[in-house]
């Protein structure tokens, strides 16, 4: 009985051995297979939508770049600010010079000096608008009162009236030498200085125009201004002058020479003296030594 128990425990044994072996056999060829992957079955329809687009690729922004804040671990959406321009005291005045230039466009700039503090609108920003009421038909050395409106995308900032004391800045002519009467307008003849227009009124703004159409109607000394007042129309024809004469008669016309009996200027009758005969006959100035006679 002893011999059977041993006998049966050493056939357990050697069986336990047997298959431990066997398993080891078994699992010592499978190679060690890198972990993969998870490959995911799609339908031909899906397929081109699981593929980005290029222009879908998201590049990599620094976190100094924005400044998202975030909630309970979800950043809000980024909120762009306008940039502020504070309404300076400069630009309200300029704005209200340019309303004024508008509403009167006068010969020359402009000018207000406020005889009271401009509101201050610093804490409101740019772009605004100003309007203006009691407007005056005309400037004069008289202070102006103006009453303004203010408005932004706010709404409208406040309504002031302000007094000022208005300028009107224009060059005009200066002569240069001392200029007799008679003598035709030059250019040469001055120099443009920049002036009130306000506290001289009569002086003739610097343009080669009023020049051009003009002579001297007095003699005038230099370092003055150019007034209206030493001005004439010039004379397209002068006394003693030789001109051409154009006679019509019906639908025939005749040129001839004559001598001018007195100045004329345009539009104006003259007598003329025949070199020929030395009869005198009258006829109009049409323009720079030319005279046009109808009979």
């Amino acid at each position: 009985m002893k011999i059977k128990f041993t006998f049966c425990a050493a056939f357990l044994l050697v069986s336990s051995l047997t298959l431990r072996a066997s398993l080891e056999d078994i699992l010592a060829p499978l190679p060690v297979l890198a972990e993969a992957s998870p490959v995911f079955v799609v339908s031909k329809s899906e397929e081109n939508a699981l593929v980005p687009l290029k222009s879908e690729v998201a590049t990599e922004v620094p976190e100094s770049a924005v400044n998202i804040p975030a909630v309970e671990g979800r950043p809000l959406a980024a909120t762009v600010q306008k940039p502020f321009y504070p309404i300076t005291e400069s630009s309200l005045l300029t704005a209200i010079e340019e309303q004024m230039h508008a509403h009167l466009r006068p010969a020359g700039k402009i000018t207000l000096t406020p005889l009271r503090a401009l509101p201050d609108l610093s804490k409101h920003s740019e772009p605004y608008e100003v309007k203006l009421s009691r407007l005056p038909g005309r400037l004069s050395k008289n202070t102006i009162y103006l009453s303004i409106q203010v408005e932004n995308e706010e709404g409208v900032l406040g309504n002031w009236d302000i007094p000022f004391k208005p300028a009107l800045y224009s060059e005009v002519w200066f002569a240069k030498r001392y200029l007799r009467e008679r003598e035709l307008a030059a250019a040469s003849d001055f120099e443009a200085r920049q002036v009130d227009l306000l506290y001289e009124p009569d002086a003739v703004v610097a343009t080669l125009e009023v020049l051009q159409q003009h002579e001297y109607k007095r003699d005038i000394r230099p370092g003055q201004p150019l007034k209206w007042g030493d001005l004439a129309e010039r004379s397209l024809v002068r006394k003693g002058q030789v001109v051409d004469v154009i006679a019509y008669q019906g639908m025939i016309g005749i040129s001839m020479r004559a001598k001018a009996q007195q100045d004329g200027v345009r539009g104006e009758m003259v007598f003329l003296s025949n070199l020929e005969s030395n009869k005198n006959f009258s006829g109009e100035v049409i323009g720079e030594g030319r005279v046009q006679v109808t009979f």
